[in-house]
């Protein structure tokens, strides 16, 4: 079983390469980051306390960006 994941961890992490796509750890503030993204309105205030709603609506944030005009 640890191959198989082990092999499809591989593939996910070599798709992401080709994309140009990288995983990152940050530490955060999660209640300043949390305020700010309600503020931008990513993140509905009664989800502020979900870290899962915060990672999505701040991978949401950063997948907008370069969409954003300057």
């Amino acid at each position: 079983m640890a191959a198989s994941s082990s092999k499809e961890r591989q593939r996910r992490y070599r798709e992401r390469q080709k994309a140009g796509r990288r995983i990152l750890r940050l530490e955060i503030n999660v209640v300043e980051v949390a305020a700010v993204l309600e503020r931008l309105g990513f993140l509905n205030p009664l989800n502020a306390d979900d870290d899962e709603a915060v990672r999505r609506a701040l991978d949401t944030l950063i997948r907008a960006l370069p969409r954003t005009r300057r």
